[in-house]
């Protein structure tokens, strides 16, 4: 998965409908033998391919990776692993979603009986038409139309992030 700019993403840090945390840690990094010449860019490649895995350990998904820092010039080995583990300072943003929190995002599809919207421009949600408030129930969605979501439920299906929210506010363009 290709990541977002950190500069793109940090201005929305502050917005409590955003979801997203941004975290300084430092971490060990696998640099397969083949790419300890240029560690600094394998290092993000590695970060971005293995996201899924690092969701895990971080409590969210990772949306933007921001300098790398090395922290020592020397990786060490474990046992008899051909790996490098390098030790970095990184700078990132992730996405937290969590059951009853707010959320900003853009309908992206529209079907009979569920609407689908992208939060950050990545993550997908969708919303039951059953469950729209009755202010709405007349209201005609618009693809690239702005909503305000509360998150029902959060799970990772098949490495893929399933949200399911209920419609909370249809902004206005």
């Amino acid at each position: 998965m290709n990541l977002c700019k950190i500069s793109d993403i940090l201005p929305l840090i502050n917005d409590k409908e955003s979801c997203l945390e941004h975290k300084c840690e430092k971490v060990l990094v696998p640099v397969p033998p083949s790419q300890i010449g240029k560690v600094k860019s394998s290092i993000k490649r590695i970060l971005e391919e293995s996201s899924n895995e690092i969701t895990k350990k971080l409590n969210g998904f990772l949306l933007a990776i921001g300098k790398i820092h090395l922290l020592s010039n020397v990786g060490q080995t474990f046992q008899d692993e051909p790996t490098l583990w390098v030790p970095v300072k990184l700078s990132f943003v992730l996405f937290v979603p969590e059951r009853g929190r707010r959320v900003r995002a853009i309908v992206s599809k529209l079907g009979k009986k569920h609407i689908a919207c992208l939060i950050h421009s990545r993550f997908n949600a969708s919303f039951h038409r059953d469950t729209i408030p009755p202010v709405y129930h007349n209201f005609v969605f618009k693809l690239g139309q702005p909503v305000l979501l509360e998150i029902i439920e959060c799970d990772v299906v098949d490495k893929i992030l399933d949200i399911k929210t209920t419609l909370v506010e249809v902004k206005r363009k």
